[in-house]
């Protein structure tokens, strides 16, 4: 298991992905509440990082903060290369008015980036995740299963140094799941993006992740962090068969029982 303490000082920062150093975070009002406190993370460049924690521990704020939709009240926070992260948020993303196809191209859109190379992208993407069928097909016509493919290939496609994801596969069935996984996986081993990936299940981070962190009961503090030790490629049958997995398992275990200490 290892423990991150990172140092608070801008100048002392390494070049990881993302660096963070005393983050917290206040949401103000009659009913003010502190978040996160005292936050401090790294997250390696084109690592899969998750971040487990209960319910109301600031993981979603977490995220929030990276992608410049809430502000910190303390500390320091920098992204690699200064640009703004693809975010894939809870629940159902797409924009309803949207085809598959211009679901996943709408960022290359808003970059700018001409037709003929958003429709190339959006259907290669679509394609790698079984879905050129459906490219013509609005939300409402598409699983939610096939609606969270769109919502990561969206991310994908912009080519982002990072992206960050708040539980995106939580309201899937099991085997839609683990499938989705898979894809995921997949994706992100052909891009070589940094993702940073918020989760409540504990296999699933163990599937996905190259280290995973826990935080504590709100104001989410880290507890500690540990190196998933499985080789890749990985799948979920093939982690839960792992010599290592009782104890990668139990060691994840007792940090989120840490919570309540």
């Amino acid at each position: 298991m290892t423990i991150l303490v990172r140092p608070r000082a801008r100048a002392s920062w390494s070049p990881h992905a993302v660096e963070i150093a005393g983050l917290s975070v206040r949401y103000p009002g009659p009913g003010s509440v502190l978040a996160l406190e005292g936050l401090d993370l790294a997250v390696a460049a084109g690592s899969f990082h998750a971040i487990l924690g209960p319910s109301g521990c600031g993981k979603s704020t977490l995220l929030k903060v990276l992608g410049g939709l809430v502000r910190a009240t303390a500390g320091e926070w920098r992204i690699a290369g200064g640009r703004r992260p693809a975010y894939v948020p809870q629940g159902n993303s797409c924009f309803p008015w949207l085809t598959a196809e211009a679901n996943v191209a709408y960022g290359l859109w808003v970059q700018g980036r001409p037709r003929r190379e958003r429709r190339a992208v959006a259907r290669a993407l679509l394609a790698s995740l079984g879905l050129q069928e459906f490219a013509e097909s609005y939300p409402h016509q598409l699983s939610e299963g096939m609606r969270q493919r769109v919502a990561i290939a969206r991310a994908f496609a912009v080519n982002a140094p990072l992206l960050i994801m708040d539980e995106p596969l939580s309201a899937l069935d099991f085997q839609t799941k683990i499938q989705v996984q898979g894809e995921l996986l997949r994706l992100w081993s052909d891009r070589q993006a940094t993702v940073l990936y918020v989760t409540h299940d504990i296999d699933e981070a163990l599937t996905l992740a190259d280290r995973v962190s826990v935080l504590s009961g709100r104001p989410g503090r880290l507890l500690g962090t540990i190196e998933v030790p499985f080789p890749r490629p990985r799948s979920y049958r093939d982690v839960r068969n792992q010599p290592g997995y009782p104890d990668a398992f139990r060691q994840l275990f007792e940090l989120l029982e840490e919570r309540s200490a």
